[in-house]
């Protein structure tokens, strides 16, 4: 996941933030940046020493101001403090974007007690974050996969796919199947197959004991980035109208709605509302 840590200058919190949640959780990419910033001053010197003291080297750190052209560029912000989300929120980020902590304090203008009291606060809300993100590892669906991945497809389905429609799809050229992996466990799964270009989500699942971690997120992003390593020009996909949840997830990766299918879902009956994504606004992702 692309995360942005978020503070007022850019010089104590957020920097801090970055360095400790880049040796937390490396797997996910991130960067901070202050809503009021001076472009180019350094980390204060109490932030980098003691971050150094845990093991986190921020003493190349820059401040630089975020950008409104940005925004759309970051799938979760963590402002340090609930007055810096809601500036985000006026700016347009969606309320499912923002990650909030309890606030922390701005240390600025403190001795170096006081910063590493800020870092220990600081750390304890990142240990937070990594678990509620689920720390989910994407890799492509394999046979070992299968068992579970049916297991999700029947408690989350009402017309479930069969095992044997999901071994059909390990050797569909055309198909693109991934897994999400936790704990020795198969926790969610997506797939899509593409055809001259156009890639079409089949479907998106995530147990239900695992949801709200991040973890279909962290799947639509290993599609979107296996459709665009192809070279794909697009990537469509169908959502019941009264699936707020999965409608501001794929919003918030920058579809839009395209079209409507009168009568497209069964049981219950129900319209399925088209969305897209161009590959040609968006920014390229890791497959």
């Amino acid at each position: 996941m692309k995360i942005l840590f978020v503070c007022t200058g850019n010089t104590c919190r957020s920097p801090m933030a970055e360095g400790l949640f880049r040796a937390l959780a490396p797997e996910h990419t991130c960067s901070s940046a202050g809503l009021a910033a001076i472009p180019g001053q350094p980390a204060s010197p109490q932030a980098v020493a003691c971050c150094e003291e845990v093991g986190s080297d921020i003493s190349g750190h820059r401040s630089r101001q975020l950008t409104r052209e940005e925004l759309s560029s970051w799938e979760l912000f963590v402002p340090m403090t609930r007055a810096h989300g809601e500036v985000l929120e006026s700016a347009g980020v969606p309320p499912e974007k923002l990650y909030l902590p309890r606030d922390i304090g701005d240390p600025f203008g403190g001795d170096l007690d006081t910063y590493r009291a800020c870092r220990d606060r600081i750390a304890g809300e990142l240990s937070r974050l990594r678990d509620s993100l689920g720390c989910a590892r994407i890799v492509p669906m394999e046979g070992r996969h299968l068992k579970e991945i049916s297991a999700i497809e029947n408690a989350c389905f009402s017309l479930p796919w069969s095992l044997q429609a999901f071994r059909e799809e390990l050797i569909n050229p055309s198909a693109v199947y991934a897994a999400a992996e936790l704990s020795g466990h198969t926790v969610g799964y997506g797939g899509m197959r593409h055809a001259a270009g156009e890639f079409y989500i089949d479907n998106i699942a995530v147990s239900p004991s695992h949801r709200r971690r991040g973890i279909a997120r962290q799947i639509m992003s290993y599609l979107i980035g296996c459709a665009q390593k192809q070279g794909g020009s697009f990537i469509s996909l169908e959502v019941r109208p009264s699936n707020a949840p999965a409608i501001a997830l794929y919003e918030s990766l920058g579809f839009k709605r395209a079209g409507l299918r009168r009568d497209f879902y069964e049981k219950p009956r129900e319209d399925g509302l088209i969305y897209t994504l161009d590959f040609e606004q968006k920014e390229d992702m890791p497959c």
